[in-house]
């Protein structure tokens, strides 16, 4: 268990400092696929101010526009990416990145499917909580919780505390299905059930590569926010000059240019390491690979 811990530690310094060498050493043209997000983001946050005002139909084809491009953008990334780590070559135009219209097509379906598992897994979960609901009204009968009250809130943490752990194990198991579309061109339900094979048996080294990706953007976001805020608080102090608008602009610019593509390395890298060691059947089936 020791030498397992010590290979998954291993693992999560390796995928960290791959992701970062990718961002770092090809960030000027991946600048330019930032700032494709960026126009995105800010315009679609811009516009939500306004399109309270809208009629019902020209709101929800503004959002389709915006969820559309967003994806289209984060593709063309996921694509760059992996022909970086492939060996590409480093200038290649972003027009060669854009994705066809089966893999935008296959990347929509892909998502609905993977928030209908999430949905299932919810489903799910309903007898469990039912059990314990009849476990804690025992308990209140025999006397070992107070009353009805303190049995409701122990039911309501208990069952976010296991809502919450599901939902993300079943996220990490199949959080890599727009790979699969990209890399491998494979339909919406091929990609989740290569997600799952891949990721099968890795839980715990996955589990620790995401708690790492976690801490290393707590970090940057922490060394962003206190370097931003001590430059507006001396911008205060000089010119008595209110910044707290400009909060939620500059957390879009993060994002944008920070968060998304050393979280899409990041991601990338971690695909290519499981692909590498995925010794499984190419046409993998669902039931023998859940657990």
């Amino acid at each position: 268990m020791i030498n397992y811990l010590k290979e998954s530690t291993f693992a999560v310094k390796e995928v960290v400092t791959d992701a970062w060498v990718v961002t770092r050493d090809n960030y000027v043209s991946i600048a330019t696929l930032c700032f494709l997000i960026f126009l995105t983001v800010s315009t679609s946050t811009f516009m939500a101010f306004f399109m309270g005002e809208l009629h019902i139909g020209i709101r929800i084809l503004m959002s389709l526009i915006f969820i559309m491009s967003y994806c289209i953008v984060e593709l063309c990334l996921i694509k760059y990416i992996i022909r970086l780590l492939d060996g590409g070559n480093p200038d290649i135009k972003i027009i060669e990145t854009l994705p066809t219209r089966q893999e935008i097509v296959r990347f929509l379906i892909g998502t609905v499917y993977f928030g209908a598992s999430i949905f299932l897994v919810g489903v799910l979960l309903m007898p469990v909580l039912y059990l314990l609901d009849l476990v804690l009204n025992f308990a209140v009968r025999e006397g070992w919780i107070n009353n009805f009250t303190d049995a409701g809130k122990t039911i309501v943490n208990v069952a976010v505390a296991i809502a919450a752990l599901s939902i993300f194990f079943t996220f990490i198991r199949i959080v890599f299905f727009p790979f699969f579309i990209i890399d491998k061109h494979c339909s919406p339900f091929e990609s989740l059930k290569l997600s799952l094979a891949t990721t099968r048996g890795n839980f715990v080294k996955l589990l620790f590569i995401f708690v790492g990706l976690v801490v290393v953007q707590a970090l940057v976001f922490g060394f962003f926010y206190v370097v931003v805020m001590t430059g507006f608080r001396l911008i205060n102090f000089f010119f008595d000059y209110d910044i707290n608008q400009y909060i939620s602009f500059i957390v879009v610019v993060f994002s944008s240019f920070v968060i998304v593509p050393f979280t899409t390395a990041f991601f990338a890298v971690a695909y290519r390491k499981i692909m590498h060691e995925y010794k499984g059947d190419e046409h993998p089936d669902i039931l023998h690979n859940i657990v």
